[in-house]
């Protein structure tokens, strides 16, 4: 992952400046108890809009503004939603920053010549299937 320049982002009155460096990563992902690509994954491996509060606690962690806590960011949220956004513009911008910091790559859909059968391997994301103990074994 290359660290970019800092993003600014207007956020419900707040102007944060938004970073993925590698501690920021690595509180974030503590906070919210997961990755931040498995947030936007279900259990069955299709993608859902992850919580509204996880979203927030990447916006906060990856915050380089100086005094904006938990609380600001809440008060920003309700502030955002009163502006007519939806927690879909929230996601956006979340994705947004994951994009530029390069968590989700270029193209998370592989090339015409990494599709099965092409000879290459193809790269998932899924946690691989657990094969169900037999009853018979």
């Amino acid at each position: 992952m290359t660290i970019k320049k800092p993003t600014t982002v207007q956020f419900g009155g707040l102007e944060l400046s938004l970073q993925l460096s590698g501690r920021n990563v690595i509180n974030i992902e503590g906070r919210l108890k997961e990755s931040m690509i498995g947030m936007f994954l279900s259990a069955e491996g299709g993608m859902q809009l992850p919580p509204a509060n996880k979203l927030l606690i990447v916006l906060q962690g990856a915050n380089n503004v100086h005094g904006v806590t938990d609380e600001k960011i809440a008060d920003a949220f309700e502030k955002f939603l009163d502006e007519g956004h939806t927690t879909m513009d929230l996601m956006k911008i979340v994705q947004d920053l994951l994009d530029e910091s390069g968590f989700l790559g270029k193209n998370m859909e592989p090339k015409k010549d990494e599709k099965a059968g092409s000879g290459r391997k193809v790269v998932t994301l899924d946690a691989p299937e657990a094969v169900a103990e037999s009853p018979l074994d």
